[in-house]
């Protein structure tokens, strides 16, 4: 039987960070929502586009760093190794304001000397975009110091709920004073967020951070130890925004900004499937590392049989909604234009159905230290979505895209859940 206290900090966590997750996804939509209407489908569509390139840039900035920072910061506060884990802080710090600050760079040049900024919009909005990418990387890295120590919702809060709030405020200031947007001046906007966000993370840490830390006068380092044990995890990090951008990107190249545009509608509306498992796994991460670090497998498997079987009964309304009435659903919130998406939004849908129903995989494995089995299942899954997607849009357009990445999505978790079972003699899913 899980202990008492376990118990009350999943319950506490498991809340909280749904009503985050909650409160962000209603914001997320509201953004997405009032963007599709102020800057119409192919002003939407070209922030679309720029948002997803600059996310895929960004790959090695972080490169991998926040998912350590989880795994590593709840084994060592278990252990109570102060003096290794102030070391692995600005450790961390150190890596991810370097590699961000040359992967803006170097981007910003091929970017300036190759895709004419002065003259074409698309370019402007990814140029200025850019510096999106330092900010993020300390956001994530800060939030993930947090909640490696299992303060879940507070690790949450900069990117969730202040990121989107903030920004939600000025789209609707600027469009009450200006009276016009662009993308351009949207994804200025972003930035601003994102500071903002990135200040109140530094805010959590210096409250949450443990009295013996606080304490340490000279710290410790396992650099060698860190840089190989990120490697996978950085693997891990970039080949799931390729999975989750690459319809986007391809669609881009092939097809018309107001496509785009629609297409980034039903994917939000989608994302509300995957919820459940989106919210939860924040709270289970550190969890998992620290009763598989402490072997006790049977309070494992009950914690992630439970969360399974909860994560697979909040994704089941929307799937059903998006279904049958996706047409008349994305026309209604983001305006006529957007009908068309209704058959995509249904793929997609029951494709995050099936990712929701495999329960934790990734989550499982990555925190277990077994990073690298997740590595060739999410490779193989986006070496399929790219060929997929490269193959189907120019055929079928946004429809082709939803394939793609639903049948990537259903290939990725039945890998990862044989690895589980296979490496950890847990059962992951719901279904079973």
């Amino acid at each position: 039987m899980i202990a008492k206290n376990m118990k009350t900090q999943l319950l506490k966590g498991g809340v909280g960070s749904l009503a985050v997750k909650f409160t962000f996804a209603l914001l997320s939509f509201l953004i997405s929502v009032v963007l599709a209407r102020y800057l119409g489908a192919e002003g939407f569509g070209i922030y679309s586009f720029a948002t997803a390139v600059i996310l895929l840039v960004s790959i090695p900035a972080v490169i991998g760093v926040p998912e350590l920072m989880v795994r590593e910061t709840a084994k060592l506060q278990a252990k109570e190794n102060w003096p290794l884990l102030a070391g692995l802080w600005h450790w961390g710090d150190k890596v991810v304001i370097i590699f961000s600050t040359l992967v803006m760079l170097v981007a910003g040049l091929v970017v300036f000397m190759f895709f004419e900024p002065a003259t074409n919009i698309k370019s402007q909005t990814i140029l200025i975009g850019l510096l999106i990418i330092p900010l993020m990387a300390l956001v994530s890295v800060k939030s993930a110091c947090v909640r490696g120590m299992r303060h879940v919702v507070l690790a949450q809060l900069p990117d969730n709920i202040v990121r989107t709030t903030i920004f939600l405020m000025l789209i609707l200031l600027a469009h009450l004073y200006l009276k016009s947007l662009n993308p351009v001046g949207v994804i200025s906007l972003y930035i601003i967020s994102i500071g903002i966000a990135c200040m109140v993370s530094l805010l959590i840490l210096s409250k949450v951070k443990p009295a013996g830390l606080r304490l340490v006068e000279t710290r410790l380092y396992q650099a060698a130890v860190w840089g190989r044990t990120v490697i996978p995890l950085a693997l891990i990090s970039g080949l799931q925004v390729i999975n989750s951008y690459a319809d986007i990107i391809v669609l881009g190249i092939y097809s018309g900004n107001d496509e785009v545009g629609v297409y980034r509608s039903v994917i939000q509306l989608s994302l509300l499937v995957s919820f459940g498992l989106q919210a939860l796994n924040q709270v289970l991460h550190p969890h998992f590392s620290r009763l598989y670090v402490l072997g006790e497998h049977q309070k494992l498997q009950k914690i992630v049989t439970v969360s399974a079987r909860a994560i697979l009964i909040i994704s089941l309304p929307p799937v059903i909604l998006f279904f049958f009435w996706g047409s008349e659903i994305l026309a209604f919130i983001f305006g006529e234009p957007f009908f068309v998406g209704g058959v995509a939004l249904a793929i997609l849908a029951v494709g995050q159905l099936f990712n929701a129903s495999m329960g934790s995989v990734g989550a499982l494995l990555n925190m277990t230290g077994h990073e690298r089995y997740t590595v060739r299942g999410v490779a193989l899954a986006a070496v399929t979505n790219i060929v997929l997607n490269v193959v189907l849009i120019p055929i079928y357009g946004m429809v082709g895209a939803a394939i793609a990445t639903g049948v990537s999505l259903a290939l990725w978790n039945v890998l990862l859940r044989y690895y589980v079972l296979k490496k950890l003699n847990i059962e992951p899913s719901g279904l079973f």
